[in-house]
């Protein structure tokens, strides 16, 4: 006994030690201040498509279970294995599969868990050219800024808006037509499901209607960043269903977004899986843009799968008409889209933007012109308080 108690003894003075010495370390006089300051501006942030969600007692456990296990490294394409033992592949492909669920994309469906939005863009993009390498990228002026960077490596098109950021589809037809009818190339094409800054959604039906009656080979990819991560029971939401019957091959969603998990990373989800080389190295096929990723699988997993299976069915749209009321009784004008959580007004002072971190961007005329606007984007997560201020700030 008196062995185990000298053992106990010298752990509990070796445990101070190390307490003592993390307790005066920089990092941890830095990280107090640090998140203290996170935990003060996330109450003022409304410009920037970020919610805040309680992440449940269940997820944070499963978060420290991640962060103190061996690494895992999930190199390679989601249904394969070479002699690396360290991944979590099976549980990606449990997070894929409640997104094929929920967007309709179909048993047979492929994709995995990326770094972000501009991945999972590079992705559908990549795919596209695989299926049909002589094909042309059509996409928005309005597109999130990651399809225009990932557009430089391929042949591409910018198609203009007509309004505020809808794509405009007669341009769009014509130029597909007059590229297939001439050159016989097929059309790649990107749509946003909720465009950056004013949260409008292209009409994928309406396109998918002209390429299948002109018989035009197409790979169609759908950004859906921002509303791709919205439950389906929600009540007047932008919901996407039936992808794969609707004639849509990839859809990406961010889960930093909506969802609010509080690592940035992305689902790219296909309903075909592309071509990729064997690589003897890993012994499998490389399928993906970053070859290698990382995720907190079983953390995330669960996260996904309480947010998607939300039963209040206002979570969406309680604060997005409670904020609009706001601004209507102040006389403050505003545009939002149909069924969008995205407000956009005339670009209040600097100090206004600062203090809420409101995005600011020029909208532009058709007459050459431009004006001034920010965007105010509206989450579950922001309390009624918090919008008032915003509302009595403007």
């Amino acid at each position: 006994m008196a062995k185990s108690l000298d053992f106990l003894d010298n752990q509990k003075t070796a445990a101070l030690k190390e307490w003592q010495a993390f307790e005066n370390s920089p990092a941890l006089l830095g990280a107090n201040s640090f998140y203290d300051r996170l935990e003060r501006d996330v109450k003022k942030m409304f410009g920037y498509p970020a919610n805040r969600v309680n992440i449940s007692a269940a997820t944070q456990y499963l978060l420290l279970l991640h962060y103190t296990a061996p690494f895992s490294n999930n190199c390679g394409d989601v249904n394969e294995r070479g002699n690396y033992a360290l991944d979590s592949k099976d549980v990606e492909k449990l997070i894929l599969r409640a997104f094929a669920e929920k967007f309709g994309m179909g048993e047979n469906h492929w994709g995995y868990v990326t770094s972000g939005g501009t991945e999972s863009n590079s992705c559908g993009i990549a795919s596209a050219f695989a299926k049909y390498p002589n094909g042309v990228l059509y996409y928005s002026q309005s597109a999130h800024y990651s399809i225009g960077k990932a557009a430089k490596l391929y042949k591409h098109l910018e198609i203009p808006t007509k309004g505020k950021d809808v794509m405009d589809k007669e341009a769009l037809f014509a130029a597909i037509l007059r590229n297939y009818e001439s050159l016989r190339l097929p059309a790649n094409i990107v749509l946003t499901h909720g465009t950056t800054q004013f949260g409008e959604c292209d009409d994928t039906d309406a396109v998918v209607a002209f390429l299948r009656q002109h018989k035009i080979p197409y790979y169609l990819h759908v950004d859906a960043a921002l509303f791709g991560g919205i439950p389906n029971n929600q009540t007047d939401a932008p919901l996407i269903k039936n992808a794969k019957e609707k004639g849509i091959h990839s859809i990406c969603v961010s889960l930093h977004k909506y969802l609010g998990f509080p690592d940035v990373h992305s689902v790219f989800v296909s309903t075909e899986a592309p071509y990729g080389e064997k690589i003897e190295y890993i012994g499998q096929r490389d399928t993906t843009v970053s070859g290698s990723r990382s995720i907190p699988s079983y953390a995330l997993y669960n996260h996904v799968l309480e947010q998607l299976n939300e039963t209040d069915p206002l979570r969406y749209s309680r604060n997005v008409h409670l904020f609009s009321e706001m601004l209507t009784k102040r006389n403050i004008p505003f545009y939002r889209a149909e069924k969008s959580n995205i407000f956009v007004i005339d670009e209040p002072s600097s100090a206004v933007c600062k203090e809420f971190q409101l995005s600011c961007f020029h909208e532009n005329h058709a007459d050459g012109t431009h004006s001034k606007k920010a965007h105010i984007i509206i989450f579950p997560c922001h309390t009624k308080e918090n919008m008032q201020a915003l509302a009595d700030s403007l």
